[in-house]
C-alpha cells in the first residue's frame, strides 16, 4: 500500500511539474505584457503544444502574403508549371503608388520577370504590386480565400488585396485572423505534404531572407538562430493609432526542434519602435523559455 501511493504521489509530482512548465510561458508572457500599454496576441507552437495569451483576430496587413505565396506554389505543383516561368508585366498590372522595391530593378514596363523573382520579392521584400500580381496570377482574391478555407481555415478572412488596403485605412482590417490559425497554417503547411521538398523548400528560403522587421522577432534571437518569417505593418492614423505591427514565423531550434511565434499589435498609441520592442521582447522570452529552462 505505501509503494502503491509513493507511485502516485510521484505522477502527480510530474503531472504538476509538466503543467506548471507549460503553463509558466504564459505566465511570463503576460507579466510582460502587463507592464506595456498596447493590444498585442501572442501565440506559440511547439511539439503540437499550444501557448496563445488571447482570442481575437488582428489585422493581418502583409501576413497575408505567406497565403498567397503558399497559393501560388500549389498552383504551379497541381498545373506542372516551373517556377522559372516568366511571366509579361505590363504597365495596368503596376501601381506606382504601391511599396515596391522591385520597380527599382524593373524600371520600365512591359518588363519580364519569373514567378519565382515575383514570390521573393513579395516574401522576402515585401513588395505590394508583387503581391497583387500573384493573387491575380493565381486566380484572384475570393479563390486565395477559398483554398485557405478548403485546408480547414474557415476563420481566417481575406478579401482585399494591396491595392484596395493602400489607400484606405479602414480596409486594412479586412484581412484578419486568430494568432495561433496563422501559425497552425504554417505547421500544416511545413508538416502535411501540400507542397513538394523543392517548392517547401524554396519558401523557406525567401522566409528566411525576410528584409523587413529586421528589429521585431529576429532582434530577440541571438544571431545564428535560423527564423523564417513574415512581417507586416500598417497605416497610422493622425491621431497616432497604428493600425497593426506583426511577426509570424518559425524558429529553428539548436537542436533541431522548431517553434512557431507570431505577435500581432493593433491599434497601438505606441511608436513604430516600441511596438518592435515589445515583438522582439516576447521573441526572447520564447525562446529563452525553450533553450534556457
Amino acid at each position: 500500500m505505501l509503494k502503491i501511493k509513493i507511485f502516485i504521489i510521484t505522477i502527480l509530482f510530474f503531472v504538476a511539474c509538466i503543467f506548471i512548465y507549460n503553463n509558466s510561458l504564459l505566465l511570463k508572457l503576460k507579466k510582460f505584457l502587463t507592464e506595456k500599454n498596447t493590444n498585442a496576441g501572442v501565440a506559440i507552437i511547439k511539439n503540437d503544444k499550444i501557448w496563445s495569451n488571447n482570442h481575437e483576430k488582428y489585422p493581418l496587413l502583409s501576413v497575408f502574403k505567406y497565403f498567397v505565396a503558399v497559393k501560388v506554389l500549389t498552383g504551379l505543383e497541381q498545373k506542372q508549371i516551373s517556377q522559372d516561368k516568366k511571366i509579361t508585366i505590363t504597365a495596368e498590372m503596376i501601381d506606382k503608388s504601391l511599396y515596391s522595391p522591385m520597380l527599382k530593378k524593373y524600371s520600365h514596363c512591359p518588363f519580364e520577370i519569373s514567378i519565382a523573382e515575383l514570390l521573393m520579392y513579395m516574401i522576402s521584400k515585401s513588395d505590394n504590386n508583387a503581391c497583387d500580381i500573384l493573387i491575380e496570377y493565381s486566380g484572384g482574391i475570393d479563390e486565395l480565400s477559398e483554398f485557405i478555407h478548403s485546408l480547414g481555415f474557415e476563420d481566417i478572412e481575406i478579401s482585399v488585396n494591396e491595392k484596395e488596403m493602400n489607400p484606405t485605412p479602414s480596409k486594412q482590417y479586412l484581412n484578419k485572423a486568430y494568432p495561433e490559425d496563422i501559425i497552425k497554417f504554417m505547421k500544416y503547411v511545413n508538416e502535411e505534404n501540400l507542397l513538394s521538398e523543392k517548392s517547401l523548400n524554396f519558401l523557406h528560403k525567401i522566409l528566411e531572407q525576410t528584409t523587413t522587421g529586421k528589429d521585431k522577432l529576429k532582434a530577440g534571437l541571438p544571431a545564428n538562430i535560423i527564423l523564417c518569417h513574415k512581417t507586416g505593418s500598417g497605416s497610422r492614423y493622425s491621431n497616432g493609432i497604428k493600425i497593426a505591427d506583426n511577426d509570424a514565423g518559425y524558429v529553428l531550434l539548436p537542436d533541431g526542434e522548431i517553434y512557431y511565434i507570431v505577435v500581432m499589435i493593433k491599434n497601438s498609441k505606441l511608436t513604430d519602435k516600441e511596438n518592435a520592442e515589445i515583438i522582439s521582447g516576447i521573441s526572447k522570452i520564447v525562446y529563452e523559455h525553450f533553450t534556457i529552462n
